[in-house]
């Protein structure tokens, strides 16, 4: 997966380690990088996340390290598919990206309704958080589509 830097080159979708305030390490944190000014961010779709996460953290008083992809369902679902797709694909890692995104979110929902019937309020408390961490990645498609429709 790839992105426009500022500077002109293609940043490349690559997973880091994140050392906050030199007490917390966040594995498996979805970035971009660019190639040519070393340049760094966090994948966009998941940054809200990762600043409750360590905003939460640090309220907790918690070191040590914390896996990303375990704790984020879209994380996870990005890491899977960067692991397992190569380019010679017929489809490009965002056109997957989107399909494993739209599976994932109908499982859920259907994880959802089996924790209603269930009456199990924890179980719906969590699939209703992974839900919320899905969404970003629609919310960003819905806003680049809006982007290219009013693009002249």
């Amino acid at each position: 997966m790839y992105k426009q830097c500022h500077c002109g080159g293609m940043m490349n979708l690559s997973f880091r380690l994140v050392i906050f305030e030199g007490v917390l390490e966040i594995d498996r944190v979805p970035i971009y990088e660019c190639e040519l000014d070393c340049y760094h961010e966090v994948f966009p779709a998941i940054k809200a996340d990762l600043k409750a996460l360590l905003s939460s953290l640090k309220q907790q008083g918690k070191n040590g390290r914390i896996i990303f992809t375990e704790v984020n369902e879209l994380a996870h679902l990005i890491f899977d598919i960067y692991r397992t797709w190569e380019q010679s694909e017929s489809l490009s890692f965002e056109a997957l990206l989107e399909r494993k995104s739209g599976e994932r979110i109908n499982l859920l929902l259907d994880l959802y309704g089996c924790a209603k019937a269930m009456n199990d309020s924890g179980w719906m408390g969590d699939i209703s958080n992974r839900l919320a961490q899905m969404s970003n990645i629609v919310k960003d498609r819905q806003f680049s589509e809006e982007n290219q429709r009013f693009t002249y």
